[in-house]
């Protein structure tokens, strides 16, 4: 029975995509040790996995808020000092017990780096995000390259490694298998120059696909609204989103996540229903337009069903993906700034009603289904093992 270790950071949009991986190596009979902060324990135990607690520095919705600058160097930094903070930790809960594979998410690449090298063990990476370069290099600025050096350096220091080892995560490390969460179609900047890439497409738990959801007998359009986990915290977005709909031929289902107020949002119209948490996939089968941030859960859970997509992007690290599904005719973008309830409104009736849009989204869905989700996930991975003993 194989051992793999698990490392990811305390955000959503990284941990959800591991946890139909982790479901499907349990179920073939393999051990996963997948330490998590303790917001997320319960959800990560479900899998199967046998799940540490450890306390973590970064606090994604207020370390990353829309329009942050310099995203990518705040990013390395946050990482690098979350390393420092919690490897000591996280490796008293192996130490006894060697994994025999290291997967970890690029979100804390210094972990699975660091860790590979010192148990010598292989490793995979894992990318939920596409459209962007494994590689980092001094387009983070000058200071901040420095900053994340000595940062860096440090860890190594703490660990007894070779501080170049550390370093790897800022240049990829050749032979770690790495598994994208999205299809190869979207493709990866680095990935024509390295056979180590493999695009999996979104990964579901069983359950995920099994809720149930239906809309009232109002014969209006379904319109899901959602700015997933990390920038959902924007009750005057959400209240725009009710004035764009109050009153119109559509029926619009706001997923407004956890701590953004439903209250906030005063009396509602018959034609809208808002919720913290809903049955995602359930309403997607049934809707006609997805709007919104870009993040990659919602686009590859939209595309999945063939629903196209209004965007409002939140964040500049996205705008890769938002250029790709503008590009493959998948979606419309309204930036922040000039997003308005009619201007909404209109993107999404426009949308709906685009014949182009539809061929080519449910063209996208073949696509993205064909990509083979967490059974080819689990199918790599564990190939990547036999290779490496």
């Amino acid at each position: 029975m194989t051992h793999i270790a698990f490392f990811n950071a305390p955000a959503p949009g990284h941990l959800m995509p591991t946890l139909a991986v982790v479901e499907e190596l349990v179920r073939r009979g393999h051990r996963v040790t997948y330490p998590a902060t303790e917001a997320y324990a319960a959800e990560i135990a479900s899998t199967g996995a046998t799940v540490p607690v450890y306390s973590s520095t970064i606090d994604v919705q207020r370390d990353f808020p829309p329009g942050i600058d310099n995203w990518l160097a705040k990013l390395l930094l946050t990482s690098a000092r979350e390393s420092a903070a919690i490897t000591p930790v996280l490796e008293t809960f192996f130490e006894d017990d060697l994994p025999d594979l290291v997967v970890y998410d690029g979100f804390v690449r210094f972990v699975g780096e660091l860790f590979s090298e010192k148990w010598n063990r292989p490793s995979v990476r894992l990318f939920p995000v596409g459209c962007v370069s494994q590689h980092v290099t001094r387009q983070i600025g000058d200071q901040a390259y420095d900053e994340l050096r000595a940062a860096l350096d440090r860890l190594a220091a703490m660990h007894g490694v070779d501080p170049e080892v550390a370093f790897h995560g800022l240049r990829g490390d050749p032979d770690a298998l790495k598994i994208v969460f999205y299809p190869s179609r979207f493709g990866y900047v680095d990935a024509a120059d390295d056979d180590q890439f493999v695009f999996v497409g979104p990964c579901f738990r069983r359950r995920a696909l099994e809720g149930d959801w239906q809309p009232p007998d109002n014969g209006f359009p379904v319109v899901l609204i959602s700015l997933g986990t990390t920038f959902n915290l924007q009750p005057e977005f959400f209240r725009l989103c009710v004035k764009a709909f109050t009153d119109q031929p559509w029926h619009a289902v706001l997923a407004v996540g956890p701590g953004a107020g439903v209250e906030q949002l005063g009396p509602l119209p018959p034609n809208i229903e808002v919720h913290e948490w809903i049955p995602f996939q359930a309403v997607l089968r049934q809707a006609a337009v997805t709007v919104c941030s870009a993040g990659t859960g919602t686009v590859m859970h939209s595309l999945y069903e063939g629903t196209p997509l209004v965007v409002v992007p939140q964040m500049e690290a996205v705008d890769g993906l938002v250029r790709q599904v503008r590009d493959f005719g998948l979606a419309r973008v309204v930036r922040p700034e000039e997003l308005t309830a009619d201007r909404l409104r209109d993107a999404v009736a426009g949308l709906a009603a685009d014949e182009s849009v539809r061929r080519d989204v449910l063209e996208m869905r073949q696509h993205v289904r064909e990509a083979g989700g967490a059974p080819r996930a689990a199918d790599e991975i564990l190939a990547h093992l036999g290779r490496s003993v």
